[in-house]
């Protein structure tokens, strides 16, 4: 697996972690879908649980096991426990309804016989093998008074060197107990949907139609604002492709925000690292990896909305070893509640 992935995840875990508080526990249930080698895909449920520990109000820092009995579409065995670290960020609180980023990082116990993996039949000697696995995406947290709360989670994953590569969407439930909640060093934070559309710049992709996704706001009491942006990202191999040119992919899009603060908005420059993952089978398949940067603004309307307006380039190694960097402009637009900042 490579590093920057890792690093990654481990830095969104480890920014969660510390001074943790409010704690939770509960079962996890899931459905994986993966694709399949005629294009298709197939989807298998899962089950599990959670421990997590809430970092004021700002995030959450956890332990997930899941075990997946069944993820073959043959009579071959395919199986997965996977323990990991788990990690929710919330930009508007934990409280209520509330929506989060979420990343995981840990060890995936795979049993494999898929006939792909051996040339005749079953590969009926093959031994289980520990692998790193990865997941990031978005939910929703639902609270209940104060003793109760379900998680709805929609996230990419992945266990390299294995055929999963795939979409999960997950749901907890959990019951809530410890004392109250240590106050965010961050100001509040903001999200609202965005849209953009990307413009080849240099290499083989493009984009073959427009981005949906949600942008994350929420500034440090001191210096610049801390971004995040996911979006679905339909694309297109435009040369050296021989089969399955139409990817698409989920981009996962954190950074930093360096911020100067006129009187109509925001004004900031952009830098952060960047994973994409793609799903489908093809020469793309798997965690993409990169860094992306760029400019922006937020602009108040009235005293409750705000217009964000960015442009950024995308820089994105490549899974296929022959033609591996690629870069796109990304020009988008977003809506949402108003952005607080120190000055305030």
């Amino acid at each position: 697996m490579r590093i920057l992935p890792l690093v990654l995840v481990a830095l969104a875990v480890a920014g969660s972690s510390a001074a943790q508080r409010r704690a939770r526990i509960g079962p996890t249930v899931s459905s994986i879908s993966i694709e399949n080698g005629s294009g298709g895909s197939n989807a298998f449920n899962s089950f599990g649980g959670s421990l997590a520990l809430l970092s004021g109000d700002d995030g959450e820092f956890g332990l997930g096991v899941s075990r997946y009995g069944d993820l073959s579409n043959n009579s071959c065995v395919r199986q997965m426990t996977f323990v990991g670290l788990e990690s929710n960020y919330y930009p508007v609180g934990a409280s209520g309804v509330a929506p989060f980023a979420s990343t995981a990082v840990g060890l995936a116990r795979v049993l494999d016989q898929d006939p792909t993996l051996a040339l005749l039949g079953c590969s009926t000697g093959a031994q289980t093998a520990n692998e790193l696995g990865l997941g990031f995406g978005l939910g929703v947290r639902f609270n209940f008074g104060k003793q109760f709360a379900a998680l709805i989670e929609g996230r990419f994953f992945q266990v390299p060197n294995s055929a999963i590569k795939a979409l999960e969407g997950r749901a907890n439930v959990s019951f809530a107990f410890g004392s109250p909640n240590k106050k965010s060093q961050l100001l509040n934070g903001t999200l609202g949907p965005a849209i953009g559309v990307l413009l080849p710049l240099s290499g083989p992709l493009e984009g073959r139609s427009g981005t949906v996704g949600v942008r994350f706001h929420r500034e440090q009491r001191k210096g610049g604002a801390l971004g995040l942006q996911i979006d679905y990202a339909p694309l297109r191999v435009r040369t050296g492709c021989s089969g399955s040119c139409e990817p698409y992919a989920i981009l996962f899009a954190p950074g930093y925000e360096p911020s100067l603060h006129p009187a109509w908005g925001r004004l900031y420059a952009e830098l952060g690292l960047l994973l994409a993952g793609f799903p489908q089978i093809g020469q793309d398949r798997g965690v993409a990896q990169g860094a992306h940067g760029g400019l922006g603004a937020d602009i108040f309307s009235g005293r409750t909305l705000m217009t964000n307006v960015n442009a950024r380039v995308l820089w994105l190694q490549r899974n296929d070893p022959t033609n591996r960097n690629a870069f796109l402009v990304q020009l988008g637009v977003s809506l949402s509640p108003r952005l607080e900042h120190a000055s305030h």
